[in-house]
């Protein structure tokens, strides 16, 4: 067996075992989410104030989540984007909050298949908050949080915004009995 031979199969032994690595995650993080009962779900969410999320999110899209176009789009100051979405903290509860939501919608999706695809759509959008999130706390490290926070935390807001619809629609098309306790949730 030559040297070219070998790296071949080093790079796709790799390869299999990143697999194998990523389905194990994903199938005990599904074990561990289908165990959790509503009542659990519910409560692992820390309470935000909603009308600030979505006068943050609003600023820059409308009520379906789809960007504005108007001249006014963005209009919020820095300071109040800071005030309103809580800081660095803040946003960071935004993002354990997100976590809960894909759960959430996980829970609907063992009864309901129609879920899948808001699942996926809410998955896409905890991973654009993350990274918003990640950014901002980079810029934290480098002493620079004051420039990129308008800017990330905004878009961190835009993506809890839309998973929030999201989930509510989801329980509502499903016509789940825990869509009113949801709503006083989210």
């Amino acid at each position: 067996m030559n040297t070219l031979d070998l790296h071949f199969v080093t790079a796709i032994g790799l390869f299999v075992s990143a697999l194998v690595l990523i389905a194990g995650y994903y199938y005990f993080r599904g074990r561990r989410s289908s165990s959790a009962s509503w009542e659990e779900l519910l409560a692992k969410l820390t309470w935000i104030d909603r009308n600030s999320i979505a006068e943050v999110a609003l600023d820059l899209v409308d009520e379906s989540g789809q960007p504005k176009v108007a001249d006014d789009a963005g209009s919020l100051d820095p300071s109040q984007v800071w005030r309103l979405t809580g800081g660095l903290e803040g946003l960071e509860v935004l993002e354990r909050n997100s976590e809960v939501l894909i759960d959430l919608v996980f829970y609907v999706q063992q009864w309901y298949p129609g879920a899948m695809i808001i699942a996926e759509r809410v998955r896409l959008d905890a991973r654009e908050l993350k990274w918003h999130i990640e950014r901002l706390k980079a810029a934290a490290q480098k002493g620079n949080l004051q420039i990129s926070f308008p800017f990330y935390a905004q878009r961190a807001v835009v993506s809890y915004y839309r998973m929030t619809r999201q989930v509510l629609s989801l329980y509502e098309a499903s016509n789940f009995s825990m869509l009113a306790d949801l709503q006083k949730a989210l």
